[in-house]
């Protein structure tokens, strides 16, 4: 999926620019979160996710 002004809040992942923006020309989102063990205060179905 082409990165278009896409909107990101999720501060901790290292692509995060300026608390709000995404910095990858492209970007990979799942349909549906597959994580059932864990409950993220904001759930976010992107791939490209990379800890600072």
């Amino acid at each position: 999926m082409e990165n278009i002004g896409v909107t990101c809040d999720v501060c901790e992942c290292c692509h995060n620019v300026g608390g709000c923006k995404c910095d990858l020309p492209q970007i990979k989102v799942t349909e549906q979160c597959t994580c059932t063990t864990q409950q993220v205060e904001t759930p976010h179905y992107c791939q490209n996710y990379e800890k600072k």
